[in-house]
């Protein structure tokens, strides 16, 4: 059956699984307006900030009669709407859970199964492990493409018409719409700040090399850096 509601309540009824899949900082309002969950519900997100959720959205879920184990899908776009959606998006695609405990193996094993349903491939992190891989792989590299933006084109927006696919590439995720990822950097900001005080402090060697012109430091950064992307 098909069903569609924009009523919450109404959304939720019966339910066996429920996925919240709204902006992070958005996420406990939403729980707060459900009255309860149907009879062992498992209540999950994919949201991209762990710790956030379990102070603050598992309690709430618990409350109205839900069981909550975190989720976070490695998947997307910068595009938006039904009209971008992906019959295939989750397929080969990184998924974490991040079950508070290990006191309900079989909400797990559901939710497992759920996402290796859509071919995805599931990892088990804590919270705060997740907080902090995906500070780096997803947050980070979000903020340096917005400041790469600022820093080329907000001096002369007239630059942009001479980019190629470098810069293109680089500075995609930064067309991410700006609610929700300003939510996201807040919700994660320690874990976020870190990786930037590391990248900060390897950009500075790279300017030594290249105030120092320094050839040789430049191009073993370079070939390290294409090993270890060449990795993935």
């Amino acid at each position: 059956m098909n069903f569609a509601s924009t009523a919450i309540e109404e959304a939720v009824e019966g339910a066996e699984l429920v996925i919240l899949a709204m902006p992070v900082d958005v996420m406990a309002e939403c729980v707060s307006k459900i009255e309860a969950f149907s009879e062992d519900a498992l209540v999950t997100d994919v949201g991209s900030v762990k710790g956030l959720l379990e102070t603050e959205v598992a309690p709430l879920v618990r409350e109205r009669g839900g069981r909550f184990i975190g989720g976070h899908p490695m998947a997307g776009s910068d595009q938006v709407g039904m009209a971008h959606a992906d019959p295939d998006l989750f397929e080969g695609a990184a998924v974490i859970l991040t079950p508070e405990s290990s006191e309900d193996p079989a909400g797990v094993n559901r939710l497992k199964s759920f996402w290796e349903g859509v071919g995805a491939d599931v990892s088990i992190l804590s919270a705060e492990d997740h907080d902090r891989v995906v500070a780096g792989i997803s947050h980070l590299p979000h903020l340096v493409a917005a400041a790469l933006v600022r820093t080329v084109l907000g001096k002369d927006s007239d630059t942009g018409k001479f980019s190629g696919g470098g810069f293109r590439d680089t500075t995609r995720v930064a067309r991410g719409p700006e609610a929700m990822w300003s939510g996201i950097l807040a919700s994660n900001a320690p874990a976020i700040s870190s990786q930037l005080g590391e990248l900060i402090s390897e950009l500075e060697i790279w300017k030594q090399a290249l105030d120092g012109l320094d050839r040789e430091d430049l191009q073993r950064f370079l070939s390290e850096a294409r090993t270890l992307r060449e990795s993935l």
